[in-house]
């Protein structure tokens, strides 16, 4: 429940800005060298504001350009509002245009844990990932060779469902690529790991 009050939060907040703003972008919060631009007018020149930039980014602009900057975002997540104004080459100021952003939080995912099975078994709940951010996430994690693919994870913990093993050894299990909401890619920590002993093998029943 809580992570679907999340989601109806960011969508609301969407909704909202498109109304106010008429226009909205979603960034990831930590995004560097994002460009915004206008098709310029010859003569005129351009200013640009972030509204809150002290918190959410900074702009620098494209020398020899107004028409283009660069934002740099920081860390935190929230919205904010790009402001356009153009000054004629009569010197005349337009109306401002306002471009409403949505800074998407920062995504992480660790996983975690160890397990003892036999050939011809699988390990079931003793590895996990947990995710921090909002949902829906996705994850790729590896055991070493086979590669397993996760999509619209809604939860911020998932229990790792092992292979069937058939050799013995230490299989390792890390996370190759994982993101959550807008795509934003998270950091990835920890290992884990699922140990394989082989059977034993008593060989033939003898008779006396």
């Amino acid at each position: 429940m809580k992570n679907l009050c999340r989601i109806l939060a960011l969508l609301l907040m969407i909704t909202v800005a498109n109304h106010v703003q008429g226009q909205t972008d979603t960034v990831c919060a930590g995004s560097n060298n994002k460009i915004y631009d206008v098709n310029p007018t010859a003569g005129s020149s351009y200013s640009w504001l972030l509204r809150n930039g002290s918190t959410y980014g900074s702009i620098s602009t494209v020398a020899g350009r107004s028409d283009s900057i660069v934002i740099n975002f920081g860390t935190t997540a929230g919205t904010d509002t790009l402001q356009l104004v153009e000054v004629g080459a009569t010197g005349c100021y337009s109306d401002t245009v306002k471009l409403a952003i949505l800074i998407l939080p920062n995504v992480s995912v660790t996983i975690s844990g160890t397990d003892s099975i036999c050939n011809n078994n699988l390990s079931s709940g003793k590895l996990s990932l947990v995710f921090t951010g909002t949902p829906p996430f996705s994850c790729t994690y590896t055991d070493g060779i086979t590669p397993v693919a996760l999509t619209n994870i809604l939860t911020n913990t998932y229990a790792i469902t092992s292979l069937v093993y058939t050799t013995a050894g230490i299989k390792p299990y890390t996370i190759s690529s994982a993101s959550g909401l807008g795509s934003c890619m998270a950091n990835i920590t920890g290992t884990a790991s699922v140990t394989v002993f082989p059977k034993p093998s008593p060989g033939a029943i003898n008779h006396y």
